[in-house]
C-alpha cells in the first residue's frame, strides 16, 4: 500500500513540472542572433566593410580565419568568404590586395605609375612586378605582410641592367661602366639612378621621375636628353654629352622610333627600353 502511495506521488510530481514546464515556454522569446560584425560589413561603400576591417588589423587574414575557417569555406559562421573571393587563392590571392579582387588579371594597386608600367606603357616593354618587388611564393610567405608601412622597394632585372660593358662591340674606353643604383624616396615618391630612367651610356643619368604626377608618358628629353634645356634629343658629343652627333633617331634606330607629324614616336616598344641597344636593325648588349 505504501508503495502504491509512493509511486502516486512521483507520478502527480512529474505530471506538474512537465505543466509547469510547457508553460514558462510559451512566453520564453527566441535567443536574439548575435553578430560579431557591424552592419555594413559586406557593403563596399560602408566604413565598416571588410575590407576596410582587414586593412585596419594589417591584413591578418588569420583573424578571419579563427572564424570563417583555413579555407575561407564558412566554418562556425556558415558564411563562406568564396563566394566573392572565387578566384584560385580565395581571399590569399594577389588582387585581393593588390588589385581588382574579382578580376584574377589584374594585380596592380590603382595608385600612382603601377597600370603605367604594367598595362598602358606605350613607350616600352612591360615593366613587371619583380622590377622593384619581391614576389612572395605565398600569401604568408615571411616579410610580406610585417609591421612596416607600405610596400618594400628591392629593384631587381630591368632597373638594374648595366651598360657600356667591356666585353660589347660598342664599348667606349673614354666612359666607365654604367651601373645603376636605384633608389626610392618615398618622401616625394620618385625614382632615380634607374636603367628605366635614364642611367644608361648616353642617357641623362641625373633624372629623377615621379611616381605619382599622373603624366600621359615621358618625354623623350627625360631620358635621353638634356632636362636643363628641354632639348628632347641626346645630349652629342659637340653638346659637351657622350651621344654621337647624330641626332635624327631613326638614322640609326629605325624600327624603334620614327619621326610622325614633327614628333618622334616609339613605333615599337617592344624594342625600347628592354635592356639592349637596338641600332641598325640589331639588337645586343652595350
Amino acid at each position: 500500500m505504501k508503495t502504491r502511495i509512493i509511486l502516486l506521488l512521483v507520478s502527480l510530481t512529474l505530471t506538474l513540472a512537465f505543466i509547469s514546464c510547457s508553460d514558462m515556454r510559451v512566453d520564453v522569446q527566441p535567443a536574439p542572433e548575435v553578430g560579431v560584425h557591424p552592419e555594413g560589413i559586406i557593403n563596399p561603400k560602408s566604413p565598416n566593410f571588410h575590407g576596410v576591417l582587414i586593412q585596419n588589423i594589417n591584413w591578418k587574414l588569420n583573424e578571419c580565419q579563427n572564424c570563417h575557417a583555413a579555407d575561407y569555406s564558412g566554418g562556425i559562421t556558415g558564411a563562406s568568404c568564396l563566394s566573392c573571393h572565387n578566384q584560385p587563392g580565395g581571399p590569399e590571392a594577389c588582387n585581393t590586395c593588390h588589385g581588382v579582387f574579382n578580376n584574377p588579371n589584374i594585380i596592380a594597386p590603382n595608385k600612382g605609375a603601377h597600370y603605367k608600367h604594367l598595362y598602358t606603357n606605350s613607350n616600352g616593354k612591360v615593366v613587371e612586378c619583380v622590377a622593384c618587388h619581391i614576389i612572395p611564393a605565398e600569401f604568408k610567405s615571411v616579410g610580406h605582410i610585417d609591421d612596416s608601412k607600405g610596400a618594400e622597394i628591392n629593384f631587381s632585372s630591368i632597373a638594374l641592367t648595366e651598360t657600356n660593358e667591356p666585353t660589347t662591340q660598342d664599348y667606349d674606353n673614354s666612359l666607365s661602366l654604367f651601373t645603376p643604383n636605384p633608389t626610392y624616396n618615398k618622401t616625394n615618391q620618385t625614382c632615380g639612378n634607374t636603367y628605366c630612367h635614364g642611367y644608361f651610356k648616353n642617357g641623362n643619368t641625373e633624372n629623377n621621375v615621379s611616381f605619382t604626377a599622373g603624366s600621359n608618358g615621358a618625354k623623350c628629353g627625360s631620358c635621353h636628353g638634356d632636362v636643363a634645356t628641354g632639348n628632347p634629343l641626346p645630349k652629342t658629343s659637340a653638346q659637351g654629352g657622350t651621344h654621337p652627333n647624330v641626332t635624327s633617331c631613326n638614322a640609326c634606330h629605325s624600327g624603334v622610333v620614327d619621326l610622325v607629324n614633327g614628333q618622334w614616336v616609339i613605333v615599337d616598344p617592344s624594342k625600347h627600353m628592354n635592356g639592349l641597344l637596338n641600332i641598325f636593325g640589331q639588337e645586343r648588349d652595350y
